[in-house]
């Protein structure tokens, strides 16, 4: 009798102030977060909350810089119980609020809200992977020759730079093995030069367009991304005078390897900051969208004379007789396949071939 009187005087209350009274309940449990937490709590008491941005990140924790000075930085137990569809709640370029708990280590206890943000998809394909967060300008790297120019992944960065509101720039390195894909290269400036997007052709062993990049980079905040093996360690090298690290390639699968081991936020001699990226094999635009891909490809809107075309299969598409006539050029339309094929079996990551 008294299971059915507590039933049915636990279903007789108002249920949304029961959850009120259980989620304040929870909110105000101390006992489930960590002593450490508890430690920077009572020290809080005397220290005010510290701004501070990420310079990088490892499995020993962030490395906040304030004032001048570093400090490695734990997460409160409370922003790692946040539940979302980010992978990392930190990254690097990130203004955060910390507490001091001694001369070299803190916790962070809050994440500023971000300007922009470049991210891709995690090898999962289920979460958001934040690359750099904060920056002006994301530099999309690529090559002439090993690993070579990719179209596709090149169409990647740019939705991505567009979905986060960076400024991309296209910077094509080892110029000085251009005779072997002059053919490539060529078909690639006269397909993507008419779309305003800024594309700069250097080399870091002659050093043609160096001087160039360096002046683009002045006094901004950038993120060098791209595929592994294409140059970014010695074009930041080359630009700055730096001495990261470089690898070469392997000559089985002309693929680079990893000689950047983690993101991190570098000052620039003339000014600036950059961040250098480890380099990927795969890169899958987060919560890529029909709309983003047809928005990218933007001239094809003006080609077709159907409003909701897909440019694809529609019968009397004026895009796929203008790529026909070569009126569009084939290595554009070929990347937009490529794309809304990719949204249409909703894979988020893409493997190259």
């Amino acid at each position: 009798m008294k299971d059915y009187d507590f039933e049915e005087e636990f279903h007789a209350r108002d249920r949304k102030q029961f959850r009120k009274m259980r989620k304040h309940a929870q909110d105000t449990d101390r006992s489930k977060f960590k002593k450490t937490d508890q430690v920077v709590q009572e020290f809080s008491a005397q220290e005010n909350a510290h701004k501070g941005r990420v310079l990088s990140i490892s499995g020993e924790g962030s490395v906040v810089e304030s004032d001048g000075k570093q400090y490695l930085c734990s997460l409160k137990g409370f922003l790692k119980k946040e539940k979302n569809l980010t992978k990392n709640l930190i990254a690097v370029g990130d203004w955060v609020e910390f507490q001091i708990i001694s001369e070299k280590e803190g916790a962070i206890t809050a994440v500023l809200p971000r300007t922009t943000i470049l991210s891709r998809t995690d090898i999962s394909g289920k979460k958001e992977q934040l690359i750099a967060v904060n920056v002006d300008i994301v530099v999309i790297c690529v090559s002439i020759f090993e690993p070579p120019l990719k179209p596709s992944l090149i169409d990647r960065y740019l939705i991505a730079a567009e979905k986060g509101k960076l400024t991309p720039i296209i910077v094509v390195n080892k110029i000085d093995l251009l005779e072997g894909e002059k053919e490539l290269y060529d078909a690639f400036l006269e397909a993507y030069e008419p779309l305003g997007y800024p594309i700069l052709s250097i080399s870091t062993k002659t050093g043609v367009g160096i001087e160039i990049l360096r002046n683009l980079l002045q006094n901004k905040t950038s993120v060098f991304s791209g595929q592994s093996g294409v140059g970014k360690s010695s074009i930041l090298n080359a630009c700055f005078g730096l001495t990261l690290k470089t690898g070469v390639l392997t000559q089985k699968t002309a693929k680079g390897a990893h000689t950047t081991s983690m993101a991190e936020l570098i000052t620039l001699p003339n000014g600036g900051y950059c961040v250098d990226t480890p380099g990927v094999r795969s890169f899958g635009v987060w919560s890529l969208k029909k709309e983003d891909v047809i928005e990218h490809f933007r001239e094809f809107k003006s080609r077709c004379q159907f409003p909701d075309c897909s440019h694809t299969s529609e019968p009397n598409c004026r895009v796929v007789k203008n790529v026909k006539n070569g009126k569009i050029p084939a290595l554009r339309y070929q990347s937009y396949l490529t794309l809304m094929n990719e949204v249409q079996t909703q894979k988020s990551k893409t493997t190259w071939n």
